[in-house]
């Protein structure tokens, strides 16, 4: 079924980049991811966890996500290539090439 979400450009981001290091469709992951959420039982380590919230001092949306997220195990050169890596896949798509 086709259907049209307006979802947070870096949770999409980070759907394409799984996708494209998995060599999958967007869509297969998506359905996948969502299945797989919507199966988790609450207390699941699988459950979402990450929460959005506005940041009181600065007023934008910030992303709080549990202690132990593998993002806190990046450096900082590993976040900056994951987004570059993002980025690319997004002007790939905006172009119209399938990867």
């Amino acid at each position: 079924m086709k259907t049209t979400l307006d979802l947070p450009e870096p949770l999409m981001r980070e759907v394409r980049i799984r996708a494209a290091r998995e060599g999958r469709k967007l869509k297969d992951l998506v359905g996948e991811l969502l299945r797989c959420g919507l199966d988790a039982p609450p207390s699941s380590p699988f459950a979402c966890q990450a929460r959005i919230e506005i940041d009181p001092e600065l007023g934008i949306p910030v992303v709080v996500s549990p202690p132990d997220v593998p993002a806190t195990r990046m450096s900082v050169a590993e976040l900056l290539k994951l987004e570059q890596e993002a980025l690319e896949q997004q002007d790939l798509q905006n172009a119209g090439i399938s990867v």
